[in-house]
């Protein structure tokens, strides 16, 4: 009998060691010689409006994740789409070696005739070979704008009409401007404020400090605004420059006549020095009188949060002046992301994602969790002791090895994230 209790046991820890064994994807993705990951559009995200003909200069970010170096004589070049007066090539300016990231940019002009264009790239090694992102290596990455017949111009402008609007906290209701410092909650017109990344905006901005304590909010609820098809809510989306303790989760609110309060968009920014571009199509609103909600909660503890809306407005199509872009990058170059992709996910939701108990290092941890926020352990089953029947003993190990394939099935469905 205790032979037996022996092999049961040196059985379950050897099925406890096998599941934290690296996934076979990890191995594979090692022996791809020329491969890129897609990090971020630096600059111009997905749908942002030009006027026709105008020039404009699209920046990726791109990581090299496989094991050879790109040198300079590889090459950013053009697939397919359109392809909007650039070049079909560009040599690279460097060389970026294995886990390494480089920016690449090219000139591009708007077509003449107002609609959605779709440019594809791929990159092209020594040998003349192409090769790109995704699982095999060999997808495209894009540039994507709108042209709008006549350009497009400021329909609301969020910080023109801020004094207007009626800003409040959990505390009541704020006055305008606020006072910097102030523990209910502030805002503030920043004429040039200092972006996450040392950039300086040349536009003006929203800096809006939440209501000091644990999930502490502030929210600034705008005049009412004719919304019509085309119309577009732009921001750039960050924390003030140096407040690296900042974790806030940025609303785009409204309401139509006295109807519910509804979320339109939501994102979650923390200090890491870069930025967002948020760039949203309000047509689904359009022909409706709509009171937008500008919104600022804390993620936890809203110490040190300072949050920041660079040039928020509404732009829509039609004559006037061509709204663009108002950044030049100066530190770290921006880096707009479209709201949360797989690849951004953070600890929580991994932990969410994992089938066994086993696989968690803590319980599963809401979104609202502060980084440095307290975490309370949960022990994770351990193997069969004397206190164990034989028949839970059974159960546990027919468990073991089921959680270990899923945990194997879940690294391999992650790995393909990465």
């Amino acid at each position: 009998m205790k032979k037996k209790t022996t092999l049961v046991t040196l059985c379950l820890l050897l099925v406890m060691l096998f599941q934290f064994l690296p996934a076979p994807q990890i191995a594979s993705a090692a022996t791809t010689c020329d491969w890129a990951q897609f990090v971020s559009d630096v600059t111009i995200p997905d749908g942002t409006m030009f006027k026709a003909g105008e020039s404009f200069n699209k920046t990726w970010r791109l990581k090299n994740i496989g094991t050879c170096t790109w040198g300079s004589d590889y090459y950013l070049t053009f697939v397919s789409g359109e392809q909007m007066s650039a070049p079909a090539s560009v040599k690279f300016s460097k060389t970026v070696a294995p886990g390494n990231t480089i920016d690449l940019t090219v000139t591009m002009t708007a077509p003449a005739n107002a609609g959605t264009y779709r440019s594809y790239w791929q990159l092209k090694n020594a040998a003349g070979v192409l090769f790109g992102i995704g699982s095999t290596a060999n997808k495209s990455f894009w540039a994507e704008i709108k042209v709008a017949g006549g350009g497009t111009a400021t329909g609301f402008d969020f910080v023109a009409e801020s004094g207007y609007a009626t800003w409040s906290s959990g505390a009541g209701t704020l006055s305008f401007p606020g006072t910097d410092g102030d523990a209910k909650g502030f805002v503030r017109a920043i004429d040039s404020p200092k972006l996450e990344n040392g950039a300086t905006d040349s536009g003006p901005g929203l800096l809006t400090v939440p209501q000091n304590v644990y999930g502490g909010y502030i929210r600034g609820e705008y005049k009412a605004f004719k919304v019509q098809s085309g119309d577009r809510f732009q921001s750039t989306i960050n924390c003030e420059y140096n407040a690296t303790s900042c974790y806030v989760n940025f609303r785009l609110d409204y309401q139509v006549g006295s109807g519910a309060v509804k979320n339109f968009w939501s994102f979650n920014e923390r200090y890491e020095g870069l930025f967002y571009r948020a760039n949203l199509d309000l047509s689904s609103l359009a022909g409706q009188d709509v009171k937008f909600i500008l919104y600022v909660g804390a993620v936890g503890y809203a110490t040190g949060d300072r949050a920041l809306w660079g040039t928020p407005r509404i732009v829509r199509a039609g004559s006037g002046p061509t709204i663009t872009p108002s950044v030049t990058p100066t530190g770290t170059p921006p880096t707009p992301t479209n709201t949360p992709n797989p690849n951004s996910c953070d600890r929580a939701t991994l932990s969410r994602m994992l089938p066994c108990p086993m696989a968690r290092s803590t319980p599963p941890t809401p979104p609202s969790r502060k980084p440095g926020a307290s975490k309370t352990s949960a022990p994770a089953p351990g193997p069969p002791n004397t206190a164990w029947s034989p028949s839970a003993a059974r159960r546990w190990a027919a468990w073991m090895p089921t959680c270990s394939r899923q945990l194997a099935l879940t690294h391999l469905s992650m790995s393909r994230w990465i």
